[in-house]
Formats: structure tokens, C-alpha cells, sequence
């Protein structure tokens, strides 16, 4: 059926003066729909009702940041968490206290094969049908994983996947998509039409944790919120998560021996010289001074006076998971 725009002819949305244009009229935007500003659940990391995915191979700690992550946003008072999640059996999940979690919230609804007659994208489908208006304000899906939904590497599939995901944001929802990295970890799987749907995408990399901890870092590979660069500890018998410092979270190698002897040596104040002089390098090496200056307020502090920079060790030191040495309590 054609459209008629002018005169008193009946149109598609009925008849007499109504016109397609009565029905944008209907629903173009105003001024009401631009007072929304981006805010956060997590400050630079998780922002409120955008699209958000993280992935990385098998075995990073995905899942166990989704958990700590679910268990944080319903601390927050989030009005409805729905967790999708295709990818764990049960005997996983009550290892890692997801019984727990349920019997702790109400307002979560965790959706795994076993409690479901229908096939995940029959699910996603109905999701995004009741996808109306703001249907989906304060209520946050998270999904693990997107793979288990459609063929990622269909683009068309992939396309149809993300424009159901789209439509659920744009009525309110804030959606979290676990995904998996290609072969040699670069990369996500998949049709380019993921990342073309999404607002946020981190790749997820795990670092040296001791027992019972995960540490990973989230770095921005898409951003549309101003999201940044962050670490976490994540504790796997409790689900919570800390804040990392980047800074020690990125240390390489040579970044752990140079701290170490570094925090031996500064066992009283002294200028940069002589900070230098201790650790077997001369005044004016570029990369030592680059170090120590890197790492001040983490593990050492310094008081300038008259341009001349003492060095003081800070009040407590730990053993970091991290850095494999040391970290401030």
C-alpha cells in the first residue's frame, strides 16, 4: 500500500486529514529526548544504557568479571538484572556462587539453557518485540555469549543479531556482550557488523593473579562514552572487584626488577643522584629516570624544593599480584 501526502485521501494510518506526516509528526524527536546525559555505573568503564562488549580467548576471566560485575549493579540498586547465559553449565555455576547470588537478589533473573523451553535467538526476539518506548529503563542484560546466539560470522545473521541488541538499548536498557577473540587473540570473531553495532568494546587480557584472584586489564578498542583504559582484581570466592592501578597493572618484566631493587635501595630519602647513583645507573640514563618517574606516588613519593627532587619511600609496601614484588597498601 502506497502512502498518499496531501488532500483528504485515506493514507496507511487511517483517513480524512491523517497523512504520513501526522504520524512523524507523532514521533520526531524534541527537545525532552536531548536533556539525557551519558552517566555511569562504573566511572570511565561501564556507562549507562549503551551497548557494551568485552572478549578475549577462553580462560581470561570473562565470566567471573560479568559475575562481579552483576553482583556490583545489583549492590547499586539496578531495578532488574538479566543474565544470558548460553555459554556455562550449571555445575560451573555453582562453583562460582551463582546459587548464591540468586538467593541474595530477587531482582536478578538468571536465564541458563536448562531453565529455558526456547532457543536463545527466539529469547532475544521476544526481548526486543517488548523492546517499546522506555520499557527497559534501569534494568541491565548481560550476555554470555554472543556466539551462542547466531552464526557471528553471517553477516547478515551478526547484523540482525546486533539490531535486535540496538533496539533493546534504545528502550533503556544497558546491555554488557561477552564475546571470544579470533585465533591468535588480536581480534573478536566474527562479521564486522558487531563491532559497527556497538558503543563500547574492550579486549580483555589476564596478567599474573595469585590464588583465588583473577587481575585483568580492559583496553578500548571502541569508544562513544569517553570510556578509558582499566584494570581490575577480581576476588573469585566473593565476586568482588577492585580497581587496579594501570600503572602497575601494565609492568612488564623489566618494570618488576627495577621496582624491586628499587624499593631495597630506598630505604632512606635521597635526591634523584643519588636515587640513580644506588641502582647502578648514571645521572643522565633517559630509560631509569623515565622509571622512577613513572612509578612515583605507587611506590615511592618526592618532595621538590629548589629543583632538586628527594625521594622517599611510601608509608607500607605489600606483595602485589601484579607487579610480583610490591604494591601500597
Amino acid at each position: 500500500m502506497s502512502f498518499c501526502c496531501s488532500g483528504n485521501k485515506k493514507t496507511k494510518y487511517g483517513g480524512g486529514m491523517s497523512t504520513i506526516f501526522n504520524f512523524l509528526e507523532e514521533h520526531k524527536l524534541n527537545s525532552k529526548h536531548f536533556m539525557e546525559k551519558v552517566e555511569f555505573y562504573i566511572p570511565n568503564f561501564l556507562p549507562r544504557g549503551l551497548i557494551t562488549m568485552i572478549y578475549a580467548d577462553g580462560g581470561q576471566g570473562k565470566s567471573y568479571l560479568s559475575l562481579c560485575l552483576a553482583k556490583r549493579l545489583l549492590a547499586m540498586g539496578v531495578e532488574r538484572l538479566i543474565y544470558l547465559d548460553f555459554d556455562n553449565p550449571l555445575s560451573v555455576l555453582k562453583t562460582r556462587g551463582v546459587d548464591t547470588l540468586i538467593k541474595m537478589h530477587k531482582n536478578l533473573n538468571y536465564i541458563q539453557r536448562s531453565s529455558l523451553d526456547l532457543q536463545p535467538f527466539d529469547l532475544l526476539l521476544k526481548l526486543e518485540e517488548n523492546g517499546v518506548s522506555r520499557a527497559y529503563n534501569n534494568c541491565v542484560f548481560i550476555v554470555d555469549s554472543i556466539r551462542n546466539f547466531v552464526d557471528i560470522g553471517n553477516d547478515a545473521k551478526a547484523m540482525r543479531l546486533m539490531n535486535a541488541f540496538m533496539r533493546i538499548r534504545d528502550a533503556g536498557a544497558t546491555i554488557i556482550l561477552l564475546h571470544h577473540a579470533n585465533k591468535d587473540g588480536r581480534n573478536y570473531q566474527g562479521s564486522n557488523n558487531i563491532r559497527n553495532s556497538l558503543d563500547c568494546m574492550y579486549s580483555l587480557e589476564k596478567h599474573l593473579s595469585l590464588l583465588g584472584e583473577i587481575n585483568i586489564t580492559l583496553e578500548v578498542i571502541k569508544e562513544r562514552a569517553g570510556v578509558k583504559d582499566i584494570g581490575f582484581t577480581l576476588y573469585t570466592s566473593t565476586l568482588e572487584m577492585v580497581e587496579l592501578d594501570m600503572r602497575i597493572a601494565k609492568m612488564e618484566d623489566k618494570d618488576r626488577v627495577f621496582v624491586d631493587k628499587a624499593l631495597k635501595i630506598l630505604n632512606k630519602p635521597m635526591n634523584k643522584t643519588q636515587f640513580l647513583k644506588r641502582l647502578g645507573y648514571e645521572k643522565d640514563d633517559k630509560r631509569a629516570r623515565e622509571m622512577i618517574e613513572r612509578f612515583e606516588g605507587v611506590f615511592w613519593d618526592n618532595k621538590k624544593q629548589s629543583n632538586i627532587c628527594t625521594y622517599y619511600p611510601r608509608t607500607t609496601v605489600t606483595t602485589s599480584p601484579i607487579a610480583g614484588s610490591h604494591e601500597i597498601a
